[in-house]
């Protein structure tokens, strides 16, 4: 389905791509003095990449729509654990949680068809 031009899929991509210039501009601050964080923003920058490449290549790949989900979720408790308050909370949370709702949104329409019994 596509939405003004942009499918879900391309849209959840685009978001990605967005959580991994953050993550990645967040490791360069912490470059010189803090080498654990600036490990930990780089893996989670890549954890997003192969998702987002897969759902810009095939915005209906079933199986990048579950990754994302899960992915998402991982990515709003460890944001949440971080006990984020006012806008921060809503600027850490904005990207996984709009990629929750796409990929839930996505697999709740593409839903199989379930087989009407009275036609077997």
């Amino acid at each position: 389905m596509i939405h003004n031009g942009v499918s879900p899929g391309r849209l959840a991509a685009l978001l990605g791509a967005a959580g991994i210039a953050v993550h990645l501009a967040l490791a360069g601050e912490h470059l010189g003095h803090a080498p654990a964080a600036l490990a930990g923003l780089a893996v989670l920058a890549l954890v997003c990449l192969p998702c987002g490449l897969r759902l810009w290549q095939r915005p209906a790949d079933r199986a990048a729509w579950i990754s994302l989900l899960a992915i998402s979720g991982l990515m709003t408790l460890l944001h949440l654990g971080m006990r984020p308050q006012g806008a921060m909370l809503v600027t850490v949370l904005a990207v996984p949680i709009a990629q929750l709702l796409l990929g839930l949104g996505t697999l709740v329409r593409r839903r199989p068809a379930v087989p009407d019994p009275s036609r077997v």
